[in-house]
C-alpha cells in the first residue's frame, strides 16, 4: 500500500467503556526501575491484567508517546523501536523503521477510562524487553526496564503515518503474525529431487506474489539455476539457465518501504525476496533470493514476499556448495556444481 493519502483515509473509532465490575477496588502500586510512579489515574485490573495510564508510565521510563484521535491509535518509541496499539484491538506490533520486529496478543485490550488511555502494562513491557513481577500481597507491579535509553521527544509523532497504515492493514498483519491470513502455497522442486516449500503473502505484497505466481504457472522457472550463492547471506536464482544465459521477464513495482510501499516482512532466515538492480527500485522481474541467515540490512530496500515453511535444510545445503568466478557470466559466487530448479509449483 502506498503511504500517500493515508491521513485523509482515517476514520474515528468508538471509545470503549470499562464495566465497573471488571475494576478492582484495591489500590495498585506501580514501581518502574525501583521508582514508585505517581499516576494521574490509578492502575486497574481488567480480566486479571493490570492496566496503567499510558503516558505516565511511558514518560517515566523516557519513552516518547503519540496519540492519534482519528484512529484511536497509540505510538510508543524508545528511539530504536516503534510500538503500535489501538483502543479495542488485541494485537500490538513492534517495528523498527523498516520491518516487523515482534508482536503481542493482549488478553485485555487498551481502553479509555476517565479520559485516560489505559494500556496493559505487561504487553508493553514484554515487547520492550522488560521484566514484570506482580506482588499479590501488596498489590504492587514491579517493572524493570534495565538500561533503556530515552528516545528523542517528538519522534513518535513523526511515525503517525506508520500507525495509520498499520491500522488500515491491521487484519492483514494480524493474520500474518498469527498464521491465519491469506497465503499462496508454492513449492520449489529441485532437480535433485528435494523440495523447498513456501508460503507467500498476497495481502502484504500483492504485485510481487502475483508476478511470482504467474511466472511459476507459465513454467518460466523450469530448468533455471541458483546462479549466486553466498553462505551466511542468501541463495539467488530464477534468472539464468544451465548455459548461464539470462532469461528475461517484465519488471514490476518494488513493494518495500523506501519505495513507498508498506511491506514490513523482515529478511530473516528463510524469507524469500525479490532481487533487483541497484539502479532502480522497480527493476525486479523474475529473480528471487532466499535468505540463508538473518539479513536485516535488506529490510525496507527489497520486497520480501514469503518464507520457507519446509525444506530449509535444502537451502542450507545449497548455501554450503563450493562457488567460483564464472567467466561466462563474469560473476563471482557461482556454484561449481549447478543447483537446478526443476519447476516451481503453485498449490
Amino acid at each position: 500500500m502506498k503511504l500517500k493519502g493515508i491521513l485523509s483515509a482515517a476514520v474515528i473509532a468508538a471509545s470503549l467503556i470499562i464495566p465497573a465490575a471488571s475494576v478492582s477496588a484495591q489500590d495498585i502500586t506501580v514501581v518502574v526501575d525501583g521508582q514508585t510512579i505517581e499516576t494521574p489515574s490509578p492502575a486497574v485490573i481488567v480480566n486479571d491484567r493490570t492496566l496503567v495510564p499510558l503516558r505516565a508510565i511511558s514518560e517515566s521510563i523516557g519513552f516518547d508517546v503519540s496519540w492519534d484521535g482519528a484512529t484511536q491509535g497509540i505510538t510508543i518509541t524508545d528511539g530504536q523501536y516503534l510500538f503500535f496499539l489501538w483502543i479495542g484491538k488485541d494485537h500490538a506490533f513492534l517495528t523498527n523503521q523498516y520491518s516487523l520486529a515482534g508482536h503481542s496478543v493482549m488478553e485485555a485490550t487498551p481502553v479509555i477510562m476517565n479520559d485516560y488511555t489505559m494500556v496493559p502494562l505487561r504487553a508493553i513491557a514484554s515487547l520492550f524487553g522488560a521484566e514484570v513481577n506482580w506482588d499479590a500481597n501488596t498489590y504492587t507491579v514491579n517493572v524493570n526496564f534495565g538500561d533503556k535509553v530515552a528516545g528523542p521527544k517528538g519522534l513518535a509523532e513523526k511515525y503517525v503515518t506508520y500507525e495509520q497504515v498499520l491500522w488500515k492493514k491491521y487484519d492483514e498483519y494480524k493474520g500474518y503474525v498469527d498464521g491465519t491470513g491469506n497465503v499462496v502455497n508454492a513449492e520449489i522442486q529441485l532437480e535433485s529431487g528435494k523440495n523447498i516449500e513456501l508460503e507467500l503473502y498476497p495481502d502484504i505484497a500483492p504485485v510481487t506474489v502475483n508476478n511470482f505466481e504467474k511466472l511459476a504457472k507459465e513454467h518460466f522457472y523450469d530448468g533455471l539455476i541458483f546462479h549466486r550463492v553466498i553462505s551466511g547471506f542468501m541463495i539467488q536464482g530464477g534468472g539464468f539457465d544451465r548455459d548461464y544465459v539470462q532469461k528475461s521477464a517484465p519488471t514490476i513495482t518494488g513493494e518495500f518501504i523506501s519505495n513507498g510501499y508498506f511491506n514490513l516482512i523482515p529478511h530473516r532466515a528463510g524469507a524469500i525476496s525479490m532481487a533487483r538492480t541497484s539502479q532502480s527500485n522497480d527493476s525486479a522481474s523474475s529473480q528471487f533470493f532466499i535468505v540463508h541467515e538473518d539479513s536485516g540490512f535488506l529490510d525496507g530496500q527489497y520486497a520480501a514476499f514469503g518464507k520457507v515453511t519446509s525444506g530449509m535444510e535444502y537451502v542450507n545445503e545449497i548455501a554450503a556448495v563450493p562457488t567460483e568466478h564464472n567467466d561466462v557470466m563474469n560473476a563471482d559466487d557461482v556454484p561449481v556444481e549447478q543447483q537446478v530448479i526443476k519447476t516451481i509449483v503453485i498449490k
